[in-house]
Parts: structure tokens; sequence; C-alpha cells
């Protein structure tokens, strides 16, 4: 749970501008499109600073490597806070960035290293329930503070909480020890290693075409739903709020059939996915209700689809490896995230806002036929390798 808090509090930090754009905009008296590059720059920091030190890093101890991350982002969220130039303010992010990037090329494998591998779905979700919370409560409690005390009462607020949740992490998380390289017979490289980074590299292709899809039509999702939909604007909060709640539960409930039918949970995950955006525009010209329930599977699918797409990465990559491709999978989910906003622009611009949810549903699609395509090329000797059991990192020496 402590890992879960610091997830919370990382995805919060990265979601929190998004509900202070226009107060920040005005305090600094720049247009919101400026303002709107506070997410920008955090994730393309994310995207260029993870893989390296993730490598960099490889050999640190994790758990003190978790604490130094988590310091950063609560160091950078108070710098925000107490910015006095829009500068400085997007300096602020670019560290944040840095800070998250390097939390997760070590959150994502950490929770994989507690575990046996049997468990590895449940110590996934359990996980990622800390990053469902963040969307369902991250941002809006961000904006509820802004409103009260101000956009720099709300950076405050969530640095000040990093530093308990630092606290905390430092306290309660277990250490895990450093995965080591098995000595190789007559100098080759072991066969589990080749198939582990060619499935490493299929994982983040399918991110990439799962993710970019989704945020296709989430970037303007809530324009599709009121503008082609035909939602009422004061209805929209509600829609979120509900569909996130549905989110969350399905988190609570993937962990068992993750680990029991890994495989067959994805592929059916995907195929929601694709089937169920599809729908949403036959939903729409039903009626509200449809559209809603649809709208409520949906949301589930794709709450639970990088849960399973995090555990198949760690199933399949070695061991020693882990580290690195956690990494990767962030690098890929933050390049989907706004490559899907892209990707939407584009297809809004040639074939109008209501196709979005075809073009979603296309991506996903082709995901999946990737996905069908790489099963048999992952051996189960890919997956086999034992984690590394809790132990202390430094020794002591009495």
């Amino acid at each position: 749970m402590a890992l879960a808090a610091a997830i919370f509090v990382s995805m919060s930090t990265e979601f929190l501008p998004g509900g202070l754009l226009p107060d920040i905009a005005e305090a600094f008296d720049r247009p919101v499109t400026d303002a709107g590059q506070l997410v920008t720059v955090f994730a393309a920091a994310v995207i260029v600073t993870t893989t390296p030190l993730a490598i960099l890093t490889r050999q640190a101890p994790r758990k003190p490597l978790a604490l130094i991350a988590l310091t950063g982002i609560a160091a950078a969220t108070g710098f925000a806070a107490l910015s006095p130039t829009f500068e400085l303010l997007l300096a602020a992010r670019v560290a944040g960035g840095i800070a998250h990037g390097l939390f997760w090329s070590v959150a994502a494998a950490y929770a994989a290293d507690l575990v046996p591998s049997s468990q590895l779905g449940r110590a996934t979700a359990i996980t990622a329930a800390g990053g469902a919370v963040a969307g369902i409560l991250g941002a809006p409690l961000g904006n509820a503070l802004c409103q009260l005390f101000g956009w720099r009462a709300a950076f405050g607020v969530f640095a000040i909480v990093a530093v308990g949740v630092a606290v905390l992490v430092a306290t309660l998380l277990p250490p895990v020890k450093l995965a080591r390289r098995a000595p190789n017979s007559a100098g080759s490289r072991p066969v589990s290693s080749q198939a582990g980074l060619s499935g490493i590299l299929l994982v983040c292709l399918i991110i990439l075409l799962v993710v970019i899809g989704q945020t296709t039509y989430g970037t303007y999702g809530v324009v599709w739903l009121t503008d082609v939909a035909g939602l009422p604007e004061p209805s929209i909060p509600i829609f979120m709020l509900v569909t996130g709640i549905a989110a969350f539960v399905a988190v609570s409930l993937i962990g068992r059939p993750a680990d029991r039918w890994p495989n067959a949970a994805l592929v059916v995950a995907i195929v929601m996915l694709a089937a169920l955006m599809a729908l949403f525009p036959l939903m729409a010209e039903w009626g509200t209700l449809p559209l809603v329930a649809v709208a409520l599977v949906q949301s589930m699918g794709f709450a639970v689809a990088p849960i399973l797409l995090q555990t198949r990465m760690m199933r399949i990559a070695p061991h020693e490896r882990r580290s690195t491709a956690a990494a990767l999978q962030t690098t890929a989910f933050n390049i989907a995230i706004g490559g899907g906003a892209v990707v939407g622009g584009l297809v809004i611009g040639a074939w109008g806002l209501a196709v979005l949810p075809w073009a979603a549903a296309l991506l996903s699609a082709v995901g999946i036929s990737v996905l069908l395509l790489s099963l048999p090329r992952v051996p189960r000797a890919a997956t086999s390798s034992p984690p590394s059991p809790i132990a202390k990192e430094d020794a002591y020496v009495p």
C-alpha cells in the first residue's frame, strides 16, 4: 500500500496542472495555450529521461532510489508553488517530469520484485489502485484547492503530501535485492534474454497502439460528448465521476484474473476497448442511458488494460532487465498519451469530431492483432525468471 500511495502522489502531481490552467494563465498574464506547456514539458521530460536514468541507475539500490525520486517530486512541486515567473514554473515542471520518470523506472518493477510470479497480477493491480485514485480524485482535488485558496496552494498541498508519502515509503516499503545477471555458458547470451528483449519491444508497441487509440478519443472526449452525443455540459462531471468509479472497481477486481488467465484477460480487455469504442456513435443515437452503459464498461476495460500490459511486461522481462523494461514501458505510455492528442487533432481536421471513437477502435484493433501474433513468440522460458526475495539491500554488519 505504501507503493500505491507513492503512485497516487506521482500521478496526481502529473495531472495537477490540468485543473489549474486558467488560473495559472491569468496569474502570469499568459494565454491558456501557454499554460498548457506545463503539461507538455512534463511529458517531454519523462519521455527523454526515463530510459537513460533507468540504465544509469540499474545498479543502485531500489528503495533509496524510490525515495530520491519522491523527494524530487516533492521538491519540484514545492518549487512550482513558489515560482515567481512562468519560466521558473516551466523549469519546475521539467524537474518534476525527470523525478517522475525516475520514480516509474523503479516503481513499475518494484511490485514485481516483491512477489512470486504467480502473484504479479494482484501486485500490479494493488499498486495501480493508486493511479486509479489519482485519476478520480487527483485533478478534482487540485481544482478544488485552487478554487478555495489559489493555484499555488494546490501545488503546495501536494508537495506536503509527497513528503508525507516519502516518509511512509521509508518506513513501510520492504527493500528488494538488486537483480544480477547469471553467468552465461560459452560466453553466449541466453535464449530467454533474447526472447525477453523482443517481448519487451512488442509490449511497448501494443501500448503505443492501444493507448494512442484511447487518448485519440479521450483527449477530446468531453467535446465529443457535448457536441456529438449531446450531453448537457453540467452533466459531464457526473459522467466522468461515474466512469471513474467504474474504472476503480475494475482495477480492484482484476488482480486474480490477471494471474490465473493473463493472456486471455489481456485479449478480452483490448477486444472490449475496440468493440465498445466502435459502438459509441450508435449508442449516442439511441440516447444517454445506452451511451452511459457502454461508457461504463469501456472505462473498466481501459482501466485494466494498462495493468495487464504492465503485468505482461514484468512476466516476459528477464529479471535483470525489469528496470529497463519498466522505463521503456513508461516512455511508451507517455509517448502514447501525447501522441493520442496529435492523432486526434489530425482525425478531427481530416474527417471531423464524430469519427473519433472509430479511430480509437481501429487503433485498438491493430493492437489486438499485434498481441495475438506475439503470443506464440514468447516462450515460457522467458517468463520463468524467479523474482528476487524480499531482503535488505544493505547488509547489517555487527
